[in-house]
């Protein structure tokens, strides 16, 4: 059974390895740092008020200094390259200009930006623009070369940060206590929010995730979504926090104070907190590959971090990456260890399914659990910036596009197409399963597109959804006509896509904040409003919309508090990993699992006696609707007995009495509520009596009419339907159409009742005839 198992793995924990020269190169307090790519390796910048720019080892030591500068460096911004071709870098200065610096510490151009200092200064992500703002109050908005474009703003009061928004068209800025979010484009609307009850020092806005992190004088930091809609606040720290930084992968932010540093994950609890005597911390970089940072101090010293003992686990399987960029992986079960080495840095890791996925800026190694000792090896041309895993494969995503790779090492395919921005996929945007990936279109966020996992190919049109999506994920059971996609939007609403037929969404639930699908069947959990909910059957919304509260298990969770996330849904377990990043386990009942086995193996007599020894409803309505889905009326009759469902008893009941599976199907379909399926499925098999009954029972007058005239056949039928109908609910026909057949044609119950037996004989000696 699946009860043993243990989660796709997730990570554990890791911790900060700190590295300070011993005597300081600056003079003074270091007001920002900033990472650069050369053509090899990664190099660190550094400027203060001691009026020098200072180079440095990606490991810690000093190389040289760049240059003097004849004023003050408040902040300082590299143009985004990451291919190491042209390191020009912009300086903001406290007599009010900023300077373009190439790599050799020439000053290109020295550019007038602001009365009083430039506090804060951001190149876009595409490296066309330079947005600055100052003591003046004003946000303003330059080209590459220092030519002004527009003054965006004018605060009354300082602007102490400002960032650009991930698709370059909004610029975020904070004045006083506020947020202000303004679009670089005139005529939109401004959104603006009070983010911190002291002045907001820093702001970052991560691409990946697309979330904002603010810091204030409260000594609180806070991440907010792209709408200004608050999503964790911190307890507050003894002192004020002076800077806050996304990891390029979006998955971790580090946060400075004095003589404080944190590491902390994507959902705000903190994975380790360092006290390095540094003074305040003033500015936190990041390297490009997210597994080091630096800081710039109020001490004048550079401080450097590094990522070390990430560990992640995954059923009794513990994976350590240490400080020597060694791999230790502990299997718990056997008490086996096993060391591995790499020759560059370890970039990223991944550990599910019993594989394990390295990544280094050069290579791919993938590990199979019962073979530590030969990794098949892959040579990458660009270095990643996510891996995905499912049961059969991983996604590798890099600047190329999206590899799917086997665990055996052999590529399948390739996924790319015009605009797709691979750098801002994350892991709640990007999801596979054996035969499909599906993304979240990174430039148009309302669009999902899904593509075949073997040739790469799209299938189908993208599918828009009504608002922008946050999270997708697809379930791993069954195959491609199986395939379903859960959808989270921005207003928290889930959705239920089938991927075969992206027209058909349906609605499961508002309020969720987090959900996941389990492991071994297609049950899905989420937390909606405090509630721990198991969609057993979520597929009975393309059944039976009326069903699905019924097949909802509900169970309070009030332990698990606002901002909390499920990370884990094996067999009848669920972690859920709190807003201060502790795991609570909840366990729900076992026995859908075995409703699940039943099913999938086609025994409903097994089922049956499940759900009469269990007797929950919940059981009994996901059983019907299980049914329902794979025909098999009998049982769809004793299980929707079971639940009182009265009135569809009857009707299923009506529709075992069909003579043939073309009425049966057509029945069905009417019964889930697709009527346009129905009458299609009675044209295709020339059931024309039976297509003109169902639209005069649909009360379809019009259609039922056209259709009858089309096949001359039956039309003194839909006439008498329609004169007692009239008749019945006291009625005067005004339908000019009607009013004109009734004149011609001659309407006499005797000869429609024959006419309808003589069909109902017919049907009946043809699947007689099919039968024998």
């Amino acid at each position: 059974s699946s009860c043993g198992k243990l989660p796709p793995g997730f990570l554990v924990g890791m911790r900060l390895k700190l590295i300070q020269e011993e005597v300081p190169k600056h003079k003074s307090i270091v007001t920002d740092v900033g990472w650069f790519k050369t053509s090899k390796q990664y190099e660190l910048l550094s400027c203060g008020d001691d009026q020098t720019v200072w180079k440095w080892h990606v490991e810690g030591s000093p190389i040289s200094k760049l240059c003097d500068i004849d004023a003050y460096a408040t902040s300082m911004a590299h143009l985004p390259n990451n291919k190491g071709l042209d390191n020009t870098f912009a300086l903001g200065c406290a007599d009010g200009t900023f300077r373009l610096i190439s790599e050799m510490g020439r000053e290109e151009k020295k550019v007038d930006a602001h009365r009083g200092a430039v506090i804060s200064l951001k190149w876009s992500f595409d490296g066309s623009a330079i947005a600055t703002s100052g003591e003046d109050g004003a946000v303003k908005v330059w080209s590459r070369s220092g030519m002004l474009r527009s003054t965006l703003t004018q605060m009354p009061h300082a602007v102490y940060s400002v960032v650009w928004s991930p698709d370059c068209e909004h610029i975020l800025f904070s004045c006083g206590r506020k947020c202000h979010l303004k679009a670089i484009q005139a005529g939109q609307k401004a959104l603006e929010w009070k983010a911190h009850e002291g002045i907001v020092m820093q702001l970052d806005w991560s691409f990946v995730n697309n979330t904002i992190l603010s810091c204030g004088e409260d000594c609180r930091y806070k991440i907010w979504d792209s709408y200004g809609r608050l999503l964790f606040c911190s307890a507050p720290l003894d002192h004020v926090v002076t800077s806050v930084a996304w990891s390029p992968t979006g998955r971790h932010f580090a946060v400075g104070s004095f003589n404080v540093v944190k590491l902390c994950d994507r959902t705000g609890w903190s994975y380790c907190r360092e006290t390095p005597q540094s003074g305040s911390i003033f500015s936190i970089s990041w390297c490009n590959d997210g597994t080091q940072l630096a800081c710039g101090c109020g001490s004048g010293t550079v401080l450097f971090a590094s990522l070390v003992d990430r560990k992640f686990s995954w059923q009794n399987t513990d994976v350590t990456l240490d400080e020597n960029n060694s791999i230790t992986v502990h299997d718990v079960l056997n008490e086996t260890q096993e060391e591995l080495d790499f020759r560059d840095r370890v970039t990223d890791m991944s550990l599910a399914y019993g594989a394990l996925v390295v990544t280094t800026n050069s290579q791919c190694f993938v590990y199979q659990q019962s073979n530590w000792n030969t990794p098949h090896v892959e040579d990458l041309r660009e270095p990643p910036t996510l891996i995905v895993q499912c049961p059969h494969h991983f996604a590798l995503v890099d600047a190329n596009g999206i590899q799917l790779i086997s665990y055996e090492g052999r590529a399948l395919s390739t996924i790319k197409f015009s605009g797709l921005r691979t750098e801002f996929l994350n892991q709640q945007t990007l999801s596979i399963c054996r035969d499909s990936v599906c993304l979240v279109d990174p430039a148009l966020p309302k669009q999902i597109r899904i593509f075949d996992v073997y040739s790469g190919r799209a299938v189908g049109q993208p599918t828009a959804h009504k608002l922008d999506v946050v999270r997708i994920s697809l379930n791993q059971q069954g195959s491609g006509a199986d395939r379903k996609i859960a959808v989270l939007d921005k207003n928290k609403d889930l959705y239920l896509i089938k991927s075969s037929q992206p027209d058909r969404t349906e609605k499961l639930g508002a309020m969720v904040d987090t959900f996941m699908w389990n492991d071994s069947t297609d049950m899905l959990i989420a937390l909606i409003d405090e509630k721990l909910v198991v969609f057993i059957f979520p597929s009975v919304v393309f059944v039976d919309k009326d069903l699905l509260p019924k097949t909802m298990m509900l169970k309070t969770c009030t332990d698990a508090g606002k901002y909390a996330q499920i990370i884990a849904f094996y067999g009848s377990n669920c972690i859920i990993r709190k807003a201060d990043g502790a795991d609570l386990a909840m366990v729900t009942t076992p026995y859908p699992q075995i409703l699940y086995q039943h099913f999938e193996k086609g025994q409903w007599e097994q089922a049956v006696r499940l759900c009469r020894y269990v007797k929950s409803p919940e059981l009994w309505a996901s059983l019907a609707a299980m049914a329902i889905h794979s025909r098999s009326l009998d049982t769809v009759e004793i299980a929707l007995a079971a639940i009182e469902e009265v009135d569809k008893v009857q009707f299923v009941a009506h529709i075992n009495k069909l003579p043939d599976e073309v009425l049966r199907t057509a029945e069905l379909a009417l019964f889930c509520k697709r009527p346009d399926e129905a009458l299609n499925g009675l044209l295709q098999g020339k059931r024309t009596y039976r297509a003109i009954k169902m639209n005069i029972r649909l009360h379809r007058w019009n259609d039922a009419l056209e259709l009858a005239l089309k096949h001359q056949s039956h039309v003194d039928t839909v006439l008498a339907y329609r004169q007692r109908h009239l008749q019945q609910m006291k009625h005067v026909e005004t339908n000019v159409q009607f009013k004109h057949w009734a004149e011609s044609v001659e309407v006499d119950w005797d000869t429609v009742k024959k006419k309808i037996a003589m069909e109902k004989d017919t049907e009946l000696r043809n699947a007689q005839s099919e039968a024998s």
